[in-house]
């Protein structure tokens, strides 16, 4: 899921380890607050139907990003992403000042409020459904 989701440019794409409960709940926050697509790959180990890939194992195949590295850098975050033999942990891709899909919608130019609280107009959607034809 991290490589297609840095190819297909989502603004925040993460990965962490479920029993690593501080960090994980960190990424989450931020993927939450961050405006646009967040995809955020939470791995874990399944001890009762999956022997191999037990927490040792995850521990052995993944490592941590270094705080030098620069996840707003979209090819270093692509090489990231696929990488499987040892997979990295931490924010892999994010980008910032890319506008969010309700900030490219029409509809809330003049009222912030969610969409599904608005009203709707019958006749807007008759017309516009009949100009398609």
């Amino acid at each position: 899921p991290i490589a297609v989701a840095v190819s297909m440019n989502a603004s925040f794409v993460a990965r962490a380890l479920s029993f690593d409960i501080e960090e994980t709940v960190e990424i989450i926050k931020e993927g939450i607050l961050h405006p646009g697509i967040s995809v955020v790959d939470i791995l874990q180990p399944c001890p009762s139907f999956n022997k191999a890939n037990n927490f040792v194992w995850y521990k052995d195949h993944t490592y941590r990003l270094a705080d030098t590295y620069n996840p707003e850098d979209r090819l270093p975050a692509f090489e990231k992403a696929v990488e499987t033999d040892i997979m990295p942990l931490g924010i892999i891709y994010r980008t910032q000042g890319k506008k969010s899909f309700e900030d490219t919608v029409g509809v809330y130019e003049e009222d912030k409020s969610p969409i599904y609280t608005k009203g709707y107009d019958r006749k807007k959607i008759d017309s516009f459904i009949n100009n398609l034809v």
